[in-house]
């Protein structure tokens, strides 16, 4: 079980250059975070307004992900205090010491395309896989 952040969620769901690499750590399982979905949609709103894939492509991955859920989604809240403080002492947002936290409490490795978040992970003293 791994904790993969929504750029390597990302990378994998649009088949972005080295997504096959993102799989293999997914077959393993994965957690995720509640707001990773709102990222998610976030970069698919993106790929649509640039013409790069269809709104109803977007609505088709979305839907899977809402109604599937093959990922295991946790709840951010109890990890937010954490996470503030995380993002003060790295200068990094909020929204990427989640992941962080998350992969801290838990023990597990955090999968990430983000080499920010990567850096502050590892002076947190949390197993990092940089894809």
């Amino acid at each position: 079980m791994i904790v993969a952040d929504s750029s390597a969620l990302v990378k994998y769901i649009l088949r972005e250059e080295d997504w096959h690499k993102v799989r293999e750590y997914l077959r393993g399982g994965c957690a995720i975070l509640d707001h990773a979905l709102k990222e998610i949609a976030n970069a698919l709103w993106k790929r649509v307004i640039a013409n790069e894939i269809s709104e109803s492509f977007a609505h088709e991955i979305l839907d899977f992900l809402l109604k599937e859920r093959p990922f295991k989604i946790v709840s951010q809240e109890e990890l937010l205090q954490e996470a503030l403080s995380m993002a003060v002492k790295e200068k990094l947002t909020v929204y990427d010491t989640l992941f962080i936290s998350l992969a801290k409490k838990n023990k597990l490795p955090l999968l990430t395309s983000d080499t920010k978040q990567a850096k502050a992970a590892k002076e947190e003293g949390v197993e990092v896989i940089l894809v």
